[in-house]
């Protein structure tokens, strides 16, 4: 804890609190003073002791089977983050729960961060070519120079061999859903790419000897919290303005841009990191990367979820059935593995569209951007549902295989979203 004294401390947190960006919901406030009190009194609380002092559980609540206090942790620590790029820019103190730990650290709020330099004097600083990438991978695709996969090929999805891609563009391209609503107007397309912010580890000699990637870091004002908050580790940690995107986004790519060609004028691309809340007024919003890079959507796609995140984003609980859905892809050192991707689209009050397509890993999110561009998938998902309005669903695919060849999938998980409810949580939040 920096030097900050305990009276600050406590009117920094009402300020925070009445600030309303923790929402309407009590239980962040809560947790809030809970944390900032153990801290004034030098405790370090355990996560069943939020669970009962907190949350009301009863004395019998098992950490290991109810994620709930990681995910109102999950969910806290990016409101704060939240709160200091948006209202708290002047406050003099920054509050933060380091990953992992059920503690408030407090540090100088310092905004404005120089370009690290290397002991040679020369700046670390780097440009990031991520958005031109990007941008190029959309051309080529649109021009047919990157071809989709082979329909017989290792990516299959669950149900349509049998089917040719053009029919299958044509056919959504005719008035499925949620493509119709996308299509059938003149606002243009936001492909909003799901990036990671890296940096650099140094040597005592002060050179970059490898890239890190913190999920708690995302942007170079994370990474100065994250040295204030460790000073000795966080001394050899440097800004390189460097991010990443998974190389399945270029497979995804391959199924939805056809789909929306008509549209080739209008399709702009732009990171996760880089996205304004004004992009969401304005454009039909299409997400394509990971789930653990939804970063500003996450509130949006989980605000009248059935699924909570788990223990980490390779984990969904089921709210209604306490199931889990783990992908063990990249984590068992089996060649073999099971993903998940998860789909949720849904219109907003503007009479644009979102479609959020996100896998806990790679194998889940090509399958699930093959699934979402399937006219007997799509038929499937809106059975039921009222015919051409824009479509307001989730719905969770499985695949599993081996040697990096998706063997087989299914749709394990839907349900219908309440767009009042998403919106309303929106409004809350910002």
């Amino acid at each position: 804890m920096s030097q900050i004294d305990n009276d600050e401390l406590q009117a920094l947190t009402e300020r925070i609190i009445s600030s309303g960006v923790l929402g309407r919901s009590k239980k962040y406030g809560a947790i809030l003073r809970y944390l900032v009190e153990c801290s004034i009194e030098g405790k370090t609380p355990k996560e069943a002791a939020i669970a009962l002092d907190v949350l009301g559980k009863e004395a019998d609540f098992d950490v290991g089977k109810d994620s709930i206090v990681r995910v109102h942790i999950y969910h806290l620590r990016n409101k704060l983050s939240i709160y200091y790029s948006e209202l708290g820019k002047q406050e003099k103190y920054r509050l933060d729960i380091p990953k992992g730990q059920y503690l408030i650290t407090a540090s100088l709020n310092e905004q404005k961060v120089e370009a690290p330099v290397s002991v040679t004097g020369k700046s670390l600083n780097r440009p990031s070519y991520t958005p031109w990438l990007a941008a190029l991978v959309v051309i080529l695709l649109l021009l047919n120079l990157i071809p989709g996969e082979d329909e017989q090929g290792g990516q299959q999805g669950l149900s349509s061999q049998t089917t040719t891609q053009s029919t299958r563009q044509s056919n959504i391209q005719s008035g499925m859903q949620p493509w119709q609503s996308i299509l059938d107007d003149d606002l243009p397309i936001l492909l909003v790419i799901g990036d990671y912010y890296i940096f650099g580890e140094t040597d005592e000699a002060g050179n970059v000897v490898r890239m890190v990637r913190e999920f708690d870091v995302n942007s170079q004002e994370d990474l100065l919290g994250f040295q204030n908050s460790d000073p000795e580790t966080g001394k050899h940690y440097y800004n390189l303005d460097l991010s990443y995107i998974p190389v399945s986004i270029a497979n995804a790519m391959a199924y939805i841009l056809p789909v929306v060609n008509a549209k080739a004028g209008q399709i702009r691309v732009k990171m996760i990191s880089d996205l304004a809340t004004s992009d969401l007024a304005s454009n039909h919003i299409i997400y394509l990367g990971y789930l653990s890079g939804v970063g500003t959507l996450l509130d949006l796609m989980f605000a009248d979820s059935g699924l909570s995140i788990g223990a980490t984003f390779d984990q969904l609980i089921n709210l209604e059935t306490n199931e889990y859905y783990i992908g063990s892809s990249g984590l068992s050192g089996d060649e073999s593995f099971q993903d998940y991707g998860l789909l949720s689209t849904f219109p907003a009050p503007n009479g644009n569209h979102f479609l959020l397509v996100a896998g806990m890993r790679d194998e889940g999110l090509i399958n699930v951007s093959r699934q979402v561009t399937d006219p007997l998938v799509l038929t499937s998902l809106t059975e039921g549902l009222q015919a051409d309005a824009p479509l307001s669903i989730e719905a969770l695919f499985e695949v599993f295989g081996f040697d990096n060849t998706n063997f087989g999938g299914e749709l394990v998980y839907s349900q219908p979203l309440d767009t009042e409810v998403i919106w309303e949580t929106r409004l809350i939040n910002q």
